[in-house]
């Protein structure tokens, strides 16, 4: 009998598996358990794209909701379970035919809960010898509630290499097991396995340029304490592998399943400057030894020169990669200040410009309507986004402006400014002093203008998208008619 079969629950990016299930396969499996990992996001993704509704994992996010005021599904849902009813079906189907003694799902993110809820009540119906145990970064909201309604049996919070082995022992009461009090982190990340793809099929995935992608874990955690993110609540401490062990394991999945792109699921690659050259380094020599095709790509923490100079960009390119992600958020200092992201505007554009002459490309992901933002910090984005074309940067440089911010209850920037609220109805439509909805929503549509006005290529195609939805989201929503919360 099969101890675990570890199932990836949609809605994820479909151009590759979640690294999380394939660790923890090695794990299992090096300490006697047996263990096979399914991937039912992209057997649901190529359901839908056969019905062209492959839109829905780029931006219809309202589909995978829960309602959090009565915690079940959706009627949204409901509607999109009946149209692919027979997937979900074949799912049941293979779970019976590996009949494991535990179903373990891998929570992504919050819209991979209606999924597992609607696998958690067609397990407990046809086959209710399984029991189910839930893990990932965001099984913390409303887990005890989908306990107690009988989704699932167990949980997992926390890093789960050596908890899940606990766990199949039978040692219930260890660390992150069925509570949320303590997070159990793995302090010793060189002590990480590499993954176990071999359950998986390469070539169902999807990516629209062709590219051979994968995910790879250098670090958990992170060194910046945002006050609109929850990183460190997951891990409270940064843990970084050396730059070695990262490479070593890039070039072990490049030769055994020929993927040559690896996407960074850390917060920042350059967290430890140090292991960070070195990833750089050995990288490097290995393309030149073996001539190959190796790339990269991750989120990037703006430094100083001081920090970071020349050298450290000149690495990157010449270690393969071809792209990161910024979290520049806002281009007022005194804003990003009270965000906790405390570098200097002469930093942010020593990076782009670091960026832009070695030819990296790089997504500059930005916050419209933080709080403490003014109209006229809002005029001063426009006037830097326009210094960022009039540099003739756009060649390398792309703004994703993708939403307003959704102000969370669980966000420490609640606790900052919930006392000057003037009304708090939901995650979008909120007032803190001139900032409101209807402000925001002018802003964000001023800025996206703006962006599709200077780009060469005319209107993104994420920034179509990211409109689109957004319209979706706010219909109703304004002031005059505002959400009960």
């Amino acid at each position: 009998m099969l101890d675990i079969l570890i199932a990836i629950v949609p809605k994820i990016d479909p151009d590759a598996p979640t690294i999380g299930p394939a660790l923890l396969k090695t794990h299992v499996q090096d300490a006697g358990f047996s263990c096979e990992v399914i991937d039912l996001n992209i057997k649901l993704f190529k359901a839908a794209q056969e019905k062209n509704m492959e839109h829905v994992w780029n931006y219809d996010d309202h589909f995978f909701s829960t309602d959090w005021s009565d915690p079940y599904l959706s009627d949204e849902f409901n509607e999109f379970y009946e149209e692919f009813k027979h997937v979900f079906d074949s799912w049941i189907e293979i779970i019976r035919e590996k009949n494991p003694r535990y179903l373990g799902l891998s929570i992504l993110s919050i819209y991979s809960q209606s999924v597992a809820i609607k696998i958690g009540q067609l397990v407990k119906e046809q086959l209710p010898h399984i029991k189910i145990l839930w893990g990932g970064p965001q099984i913390e909201f409303g887990i005890d509630k989908f306990v107690e309604l009988g989704y699932l049996d167990h949980y997992i919070f926390g890093d789960a290499e050596k908890s899940l082995v606990e766990f199949l022992k039978g040692n219930f009461d260890y660390i992150g097991i069925d509570s949320v009090e303590k997070i159990n982190q793995l302090h010793d990340l060189n002590s990480m396995k590499f993954p176990n793809y071999d359950d998986i099929d390469w070539n169902e995935y999807y990516d629209p340029e062709g590219e051979l992608t994968t995910y790879i874990t250098g670090s958990r955690g992170c060194v910046k304490r945002c006050t609109f993110c929850n990183v460190h609540k997951l891990w409270p401490d940064f843990r970084f592998r050396s730059g070695e062990n990262i490479a070593n394991e890039m070039i072990y999945i490049k030769e055994r399943y020929n993927r040559n792109i690896f996407k960074f699921t850390d917060s920042l690659i350059n967290g430890s400057m140090k292991a960070f050259r070195e990833l750089c380094q050995v990288l490097s020599d290995y393309k030149k030894e073996k001539d190959n095709e190796l790339s990269w790509i991750s989120q990037w923490v703006i430094r100083s020169k001081s920090q970071s100079p020349e050298s450290d960009y000149i690495a990157m390119k010449e270690s393969g990669c071809i792209k990161v992600e910024i979290g520049l958020e806002s281009f007022s200092e005194d804003v990003r200040w009270h965000m906790g992201k405390k570098f200097t505007d002469e930093d942010l554009w020593w990076c782009l410009e670091m960026l832009n002459k070695h030819q990296i490309r790089h997504v500059v992901l930005m916050i419209v309507g933080y709080p403490t933002e003014t109209q006229e910090h809002h005029e001063h984005t426009l006037r830097c986004v326009e210094k960022v074309y009039a540099n003739g940067w756009d060649k390398y440089t792309r703004f994703s402006f993708g939403n307003t911010l959704m102000l969370s209850r669980s966000m420490p920037l609640y606790d900052l400014v919930k006392d000057e609220l003037d009304y708090f109805n939901s995650n979008i439509d909120w007032k803190y002093k001139d900032n409101d909805l209807e402000t925001r929503i002018r802003r964000f549509k001023e800025v996206n203008d703006l962006v599709d006005k200077l780009s060469s290529q005319g209107i993104t195609e994420m920034t179509a998208k990211a409109l689109k939805n957004y319209d979706k989201k706010l219909e109703g929503a304004l002031p005059n008619d505002r959400w009960d919360g």
